[in-house]
């Protein structure tokens, strides 16, 4: 009966990637149709505000930022902002989008080697019927049961491993754009305060920064959401998925008034240690269901001992 341990947990370990990518690479596909659907959405509302339609994909945010308005940030209008706002989520979307494209092509390289582990499996508990039907024994069948559970809870153990370290990878993310944040938020406060071309330049820099910063946030957080569904979908626990995929969409929405009108960051920069903070708390639970299920792998590791020794 030995012997079906080590299969079944390869079989298992197989099927969970299998079941893990396929649901993956559907919810990626249909992210990708909805962002592009907000591509166009974003995309006419920057061509109707903007004169030179032809420079629109040439024009980065922060230069529409300064064409738009240059410094006198207290004297932006509402239509202004909105427009701002909107090329800061077309960028964003055009990014993430490229990201999706890159993700699903990925996606298809890990499924390909993975075979047909649904089938695999069926064969491996007939194989193990037959053998316990030969030998006839209570023992064997408990043994056997206990084998086929323990390499299904290490199969959730390994879903806890990456969405441990999605979590991580996301943390690291929100710290550099927390980072950027403060820096930048050094240089807003000193440019209100007259401090002329150098600081308008370096603020200008740290606009790309924190775009690209959030960016890399808001995908790390996506990363981290799939995660968290497939703990829900592949384990006996279920844990609580926040709505990580419009972090940046409202944090672009805030940081327009927050910076470019007020001429402050404290906003936006609460509401990213905000998020850094729910996912401590999230990744504080996830460890504490790892430990509870990598006590049920041992309870079920001496149980099957037991068994095997009595026998």
């Amino acid at each position: 009966m030995e012997q079906y341990q080590k299969r079944f947990e390869e079989v298992n370990e197989r099927l969970r990637l299998y079941s893990k990518w396929t649901d993956r690479k559907t919810r990626a596909e249909h992210y990708l149709k909805e962002e592009k659907t907000k591509l166009e959405r974003l995309k006419s509302i920057v061509e109707k505000e903007s004169k030179d339609v032809e420079q629109l994909e040439k024009l980065s945010f922060t230069n529409l930022f300064y064409t738009v308005v240059g410094r006198k940030l207290e004297k932006m209008e509402k239509e202004q902002q909105e427009l701002l706002q909107a090329q800061l989520k077309y960028d964003e979307a055009k990014m993430t989008i490229n990201d999706l494209e890159k993700e699903i092509t990925e996606i298809d390289k890990i499924l390909l080697p993975l075979g047909q582990p649904e089938k695999e499996y069926e064969q491996l508990l007939q194989e193990k019927k037959t053998l316990i039907l030969s030998q006839d024994s209570l023992a064997n069948e408990q043994i056997a049961s206990l084998l086929e559970k323990e390499a299904k809870l290490t199969s959730q153990d390994n879903e806890y491993d990456e969405a441990i370290a999605a979590g991580e990878n996301g943390l690291q993310a929100l710290n550099v754009a927390i980072s950027s944040l403060e820096s930048a938020s050094g240089w807003s406060t000193w440019d209100m305060f007259g401090g002329g071309m150098i600081s308008t330049a370096i603020k200008h820099s740290h606009l790309d920064d924190a775009q690209s910063h959030i960016h890399d946030a808001q995908r790390a957080l996506r990363h981290f959401e799939e995660e968290l569904r497939d703990i829900n979908a592949y384990t006996d626990f279920k844990i609580k998925v926040e709505g990580f995929l419009t972090f940046a969409d409202y944090f672009f929405d805030g940081f327009i008034v927050d910076w470019m009108v007020h001429g402050k960051i404290n906003d936006s920069l609460k509401q990213t240690t905000d998020m850094k903070r729910s996912i401590r708390k999230l990744l504080t639970t996830l460890e504490s269901q790892r430990a509870a299920l990598q006590k049920l792998i041992q309870d079920n590791q001496a149980e099957r001992i037991r068994l095997i020794e009595e026998a």
